[in-house]
């Protein structure tokens, strides 16, 4: 009992002594886009990205059909390939910076209904079609191929990872989806259920960590070394008059401040390196007596 005690301690120790924490702060990502179907000329470098609903168009246009993307490359302060189950996430933020708009404001996810969409400001990953990837996509890869006013065509598009499924959650009135964003944007001082007047204001997204779907892409993402984030809204979209709809500064943004990460991340060892590393341990601790 006494040799099983001490291989137990010896096993903790290795483990608690291999397991490292990173902490890492993004001050712009190193790709963003507006990503909608009508941006052609400047996919990369336009200086503001806005997001909002298409209204009720059978056939026509996701119901997310502007929507933000942004990745940021991790692999040079958390260590990638590691293996995602060796990856637990302590906390990660994201912010970004409202540059235009005057608009209804949610600090819980609404929903709303097709024929008005909805009022939060919500924070998904971000799923890739054709063999793509965060990397290969980058910030001015083809939006999709095909009509720009097709659905479904995409190349990259907000996911909320259901059961790892990495599923667009573009059309979820359309297909009926029960969608759960990675986290909601809040806005300092402002009232839920009022209107919401840009001026420069900060929107924070916590990331839910007690969301299974949300843990799965941030872990997935760390392990191949980028995360790929995507603010999206279900604001009407306005042919006229002021936009009711949020738009956010790009880090093209020549005056305010482009969407930051932060993430607390610890990696653990493997199992069997754990095991290894314990039963070097206990050899060492027997040698000793």
């Amino acid at each position: 009992m006494r040799n099983q005690t001490i291989g137990l301690i010896a096993l903790t120790l290795a483990t608690g002594a291999c397991a490292q924490d990173f902490q890492a702060s993004y001050d712009q990502p190193t790709f963003d886009r507006w990503n909608y179907p009508f941006n052609l000329a400047s996919p990369g470098t336009r200086p503001v990205a806005t997001s909002f609903y298409s209204g009720v168009m059978p056939g026509e246009f996701d119901d997310r059909d502007a929507q933000f993307l942004n990745s940021f490359i991790t692999a040079g302060d958390i260590p990638a390939g590691r293996g995602a189950g060796n990856y637990q996430i302590l906390s990660a933020t994201f912010t970004a910076t409202l540059a235009f708009g005057t608009f209804d404001y949610s600090d819980s996810y609404d929903a709303g209904s097709p024929a008005t969409g909805g009022t939060s400001i919500d924070l998904f990953g971000t799923g890739f079609r054709g063999g793509l990837n965060a990397f290969a996509y980058g910030e001015d890869f083809a939006w999709g191929f095909g009509a720009p006013t097709s659905e479904d065509i995409r190349n990259a598009y907000a996911t909320d990872n259901q059961f790892l499924s990495g599923r667009d959650v573009s059309n979820q009135y359309r297909d009926g989806l029960l969608v759960t964003p990675f986290a909601t944007g809040t806005i300092a001082g402002a009232t839920s259920g009022s209107q919401v007047t840009a001026a420069g204001q900060l929107v924070t997204f916590e990331i839910d960590l007690s969301n299974p779907d949300a843990v799965a892409f941030l872990i997935e993402s760390l392990d191949s070394g980028i995360v790929s984030l995507t603010v999206s809204s279900l604001h009407a979209a306005q042919q006229m008059g002021s936009a009711g709809f949020p738009g956010f500064a790009t880090k093209e943004h020549p005056l305010l401040a482009a969407p930051t990460l932060a993430l607390d991340v610890r990696i653990v060892p493997a199992p069997a390196s754990a095991a290894v590393l314990g039963l070097g341990s206990l050899v060492a601790l027997r040698r000793r007596r």
